[in-house]
């Protein structure tokens, strides 16, 4: 079984990230698609952060019925902190050790991945796809990953459709009313 891990803050969860993981289960080499919410991001400011568990159920509620091979994990949620990526697959690896573990990422996180902690290592165990974002050229690092023999495979999605929303931008704007 090939699982395509989608991991986030989900700050707030909004429809760009749902028809993203419609897109990635409508796709025939991704038999389940894993919703993957983080109650602390080490990257991210948690002042800014909603109660994560208020996130979870929020996360649960927009994914919910969307696709059979949809499902979300709390996993990151009884882990201990800090939350680290690389912890968190190797958890959800050892948990189904017979499931190939697809980590899905935005353009923006595959040009940082090796600021992540252990960012080489999930690049060498672990196949990755990338998720188009504007102003970051996702194919051509991609590209520059896949000449290397030590990466397992970086695949850029350049036909998942695009939307033009963020979390960073809803909360702006709710801090602005």
């Amino acid at each position: 079984m090939r699982k395509v891990l989608y991991f986030g803050s989900f700050n707030p969860v909004h429809y760009g990230h749902t028809g993203i993981a419609r897109y990635i289960a409508s796709m025939p080499e991704a038999d389940a698609v894993v919703i993957v919410p983080s109650p602390h991001n080490p990257f991210k400011d948690l002042s800014i952060l909603t109660d994560p568990h208020l996130r979870l159920e929020q996360v649960r509620g927009a994914f919910k019925g969307i696709s059979p091979k949809i499902t979300v994990s709390d996993i990151e949620y009884h882990l201990q902190e800090p939350l680290y990526t690389i912890n968190t697959l190797h958890v959800l690896q050892s948990e189904d050790p017979e499931s190939d573990l697809i980590l899905l990422i935005g353009a923006d996180n595959i040009g940082s991945i090796g600021k992540w902690y252990k960012g080489e290592e999930i690049l060498k165990e672990f196949e990755i796809w990338v998720y188009p974002r504007g102003g970051y050229d996702g194919g051509g690092i991609c590209h520059d990953y896949n000449s290397r023999k030590d990466v397992k495979g970086v695949r850029y999605l350049s036909d998942a459709p695009l939307y033009d929303i963020s979390s960073t931008e809803i909360r702006a704007l709710a801090a602005a009313e």
